[in-house]
């Protein structure tokens, strides 16, 4: 038969009813705002988080094969610890916020023990500032910043491993380039001279010709 839950003032007048379940196990948090109304041990591990003070239940939620449970001391997280010897597979502890949501799990070859750091409760405050400041987002590990996705390491490979080709000259055939060398050193116009001049080999062979030019034109006047 289902156990049922009431909390009751010190005359026995009934305050809240906590509902039916499978509940063997009652945990105030340290600021006596929030309760978890559970069944662990030989039940199958669920629990019921209450917010006292307003009188409302927060959520639902479940921690199968729990051995032990605690609030921790500021009010604001629920532990609960599966252990040995009483289990030998599964050991491990979760750690729920004080509204259900799941905060934080971490599983363990064995565990004989969990318990939270004992601190005084007065040492943090008011419950409904710290609640204010929580982040309900569940903790996941967080992988280390790698150079990035394999793809993007591909891409980078690639391009570091093969430049961009650059872009072909117009092509130039070889008697052009050779014509082109016979022509500058029959000239006297090398790289190191400036664009136009000729050497003097060059100035002698141009005079030698155009002597014979006029040489030439002379005997075809007298003729």
């Amino acid at each position: 038969m289902p156990a049922k839950a009431t909390l009751f003032d010190k005359k026995c007048n009934p305050l809240l009813e906590l509902g039916t379940g499978p509940y063997n196990t009652i945990r105030w948090n340290p600021k006596g705002k929030f309760l978890c109304l559970a069944g662990f041990g030989n039940l199958p591990g669920d629990m019921v988080f209450w917010d006292y003070a307003d009188k409302k239940q927060l959520a639902a939620t479940k921690a199968e094969w729990s051995v032990t449970s605690e609030w921790s001391p500021d009010g604001c997280y629920f532990m609960t610890a599966t252990t040995a010897p009483r289990l030998q597979v599964d050991n491990g502890i979760k750690i729920f916020h004080y509204n259900g949501s799941l905060y934080f799990t971490k599983m363990f070859d064995k565990l004989f023990q969990a318990d939270w750091k004992p601190e005084p409760a007065d040492k943090f405050g008011d419950i409904t500032e710290l609640i204010k400041s929580l982040n309900l987002g569940k903790v996941e590990d967080k992988k280390p910043s790698g150079p990035g996705p394999k793809s993007a390491q591909a891409s980078n490979k690639l391009s570091s491993t093969n430049p961009p080709a650059q872009k072909p000259a117009a092509y130039r055939p070889p008697h052009a380039k050779n014509a082109a060398a016979v022509q500058a050193e029959l000239l006297g116009i090398g790289e190191s001279s400036p664009a136009g001049s000729m050497s003097k080999n060059a100035l002698r062979n141009k005079k030698k010709r155009e002597k014979q030019k006029e040489k030439k034109a002379a005997s075809d006047a007298n003729s």
